[in-house]
């Protein structure tokens, strides 16, 4: 009939439905045998109908726990949405020089990592430091040289390399800015050019930390078998997630800033 209609309704429920055989269990089995019913009959006592009120009750308990883990999940998605959001607003409503500032951040956090990442007891491995360097900046590999920082601690590695990074990215704002000057264009195009790449790394890399979160998801599922809380451990990694998503940000940043002034 249709809704509304006169009459009365009547559900079947098969002993067999995946509701029964993971809530209801043995108890369910145990009625069926004490009315030693073939498998076609119905069955209809009040020791079934209170068997399937238990038998809801363990369902809305147990989504009841699922929407409070999603709701926990959640939260630490949003917190972290939040502050990309804010980040990136920050970085669209940059000036020119704001922007040329932030990429200078970013060129010394990445040089003091690489160095520091290819440091051992204080000691820096001046080849590898100066082949990494030279990949994230191409400018830089015909001016320095392994040499040049052969034998400093990392303080001194860091800021020999900061200095030589830094003075080439202003003789390149210098050099796109007369170029700018000749063509009748606003200076500043390096900031331009800098806001617009960290933006779109920011998109590709935010894109990607989502996903490794639904990962991480299904993955803290397992610890759970392991005696460990899966809502700790999936806070904790998500953090971790975090700050790799903004190494890999400024990172990504970086590069591609430099690869474009190389050409």
């Amino acid at each position: 009939g249709r809704q509304g209609d006169p009459g009365t309704s009547r559900f079947f429920l098969s002993f067999e439905d995946d509701m029964f055989v993971i809530f209801g269990g043995d108890s369910l089995k145990d009625i069926l045998k004490m009315f030693r019913v073939s498998d076609d009959m119905p069955v209809e006592a009040p020791q079934v109908a209170d068997a399937l009120d238990k038998v809801q009750r363990a369902v809305e308990e147990k989504y009841r726990e699922i929407r409070g883990e999603i709701f926990k999940v959640d939260e630490v998605l949003n917190d972290q949405r939040k502050a990309i959001y804010t980040r990136r607003r920050q970085i669209l409503n940059s000036s020119d020089e704001e922007s040329i500032a932030l990429m200078k951040e970013y060129n010394n956090g990445l040089i003091k990592d690489i160095v520091n990442a290819q440091s051992e007891k204080g000691k820096v491995n001046a080849e590898k430091v100066v082949e990494k360097v030279s990949q994230f900046f191409p400018l830089v590999a015909p001016v320095v040289r392994a040499s040049d920082i052969e034998g400093m601690n990392e303080s001194g590695a860091i800021e020999f390399l900061s200095v030589a990074v830094d003075e080439l990215f202003n003789q390149k704002a210098a050099a796109l800015d007369e170029k700018a000057q000749a063509a009748g264009k606003p200076p500043k195009s390096i900031g331009r050019s800098a806001r617009y790449i960290t933006l779109v790394t920011m998109d590709n890399a935010w894109s990607d930390h989502l996903q490794s979160l639904e990962n991480l998801k299904e993955a803290v599922v397992v610890r759970k078998f392991e005696g460990r809380d899966p809502m700790q451990e999936y806070t904790r990694d998500a953090f971790g997630l975090f700050r790799n998503l903004e190494d890999n940000m400024r990172n990504n940043a970086v590069f591609s800033l430099w690869q474009s002034l190389a050409q």
